[in-house]
């Protein structure tokens, strides 16, 4: 995501489409009030991922905006008040994390009595540079809008209340932690895999399966017979994802997968990347 924010003689969001444009522009707003900033300020949205896919492109496109503005006007703002005041970090702190630190990131949920809490960070790795994705997105239905997923996620809890959740913690804790520090890929993608399925198991009641479509198992299983250590369903889906070492790797994998998704599955398209251990870079112009 590139957002590029400067003061304006009126407020202007530039680079959205008609969709999303009405709902950005309320959040924005809504936090420049909440700042008792003025509004003449100019929203360049330069690039960004597709929404509603799977990939946390909201909140990293409102973080962005919402860091850059407070840099704009020279505020002493950490990307987790940031957070809060943009709405984000209800569910998960991860793509709070993500967006200020970048890497492999575990948090540890917000508690349910203290609605105000924010998820705390409980770890953080680089990920090996060599390690890639191939990152496959199918022309099928979309994954959940803001309010839609709060109410699949009110399903979700309920569903879980008689549920034994151990086994997912167990596998993040003794089987992918462990291969990550290791730098297994093997073994890290079997417990990738394995976490997965889990998780899906918690979700299915909702997502009608472990998967949000078939088209997600057929997807991750033609990148594991094709190469792929493991791979999964990111968020709500419909993008599904594989493991690899190697960027070249990587590149023909994701080339076969574009193919296997037009001609197989009624369309799509795929990518590749390894991971950004960073986190989120401001750049000011004057």
């Amino acid at each position: 995501t590139i957002v590029e924010v400067s003061k304006s003689e009126k407020f202007k969001i530039l680079g959205l489409d008609v969709e999303l444009k009405p709902y950005v522009e309320k959040k924005v707003l809504d936090f420049l009030l909440k700042l008792r900033l003025k509004s003449k300020v100019k929203v360049k949205v330069a690039s960004m991922a597709p929404v509603h896919v799977g990939l946390g492109s909201i909140t990293q496109l409102l973080l962005s905006i919402g860091f850059g503005l407070v840099k704009l006007f020279n505020l002493k703002f950490s990307v987790e008040d940031v957070a809060r005041l943009m709405g984000r970090g209800d569910v998960s702190g991860v793509g709070t994390y993500a967006f200020k630190l970048g890497g492999f990131l575990v948090d540890g949920g917000r508690k349910t009595d203290e609605p105000k809490s924010f998820p705390p960070l409980l770890f953080r790795f680089d990920f090996p540079k060599t390690w890639f994705f191939v990152v496959g997105v199918p022309e099928v239905e979309r994954g959940f809008g803001d309010e839609a997923e709060k109410t699949a996620l009110k399903r979700v809890r309920e569903n879980l209340k008689d549920r034994f959740v151990g086994e997912a913690s167990r596998i993040v804790l003794m089987k992918l932690l462990q291969s990550l520090t290791e730098k297994n890929i093997v073994e890290f993608g079997r417990a990738l895999t394995m976490l997965q399925v889990e998780v899906g198991k918690m979700f299915s009641e909702v997502q009608g399966g472990v998967f949000k479509h078939p088209i997600i198992q057929q997807g991750i299983d033609f990148l594991v017979r094709n190469g792929a250590y493991g791979g999964g369903q990111s968020s709500w889906g419909p993008t599904f994802y594989g493991l690899v070492e190697g960027k070249t790797k990587a590149k023909i994998l994701a080339e076969r997968l574009t193919d296997f998704l037009v001609k197989g599955c009624g369309g799509g398209f795929a990518f590749f990347s390894n991971v950004n251990n960073s986190g989120v870079k401001v750049l000011v112009y004057k």
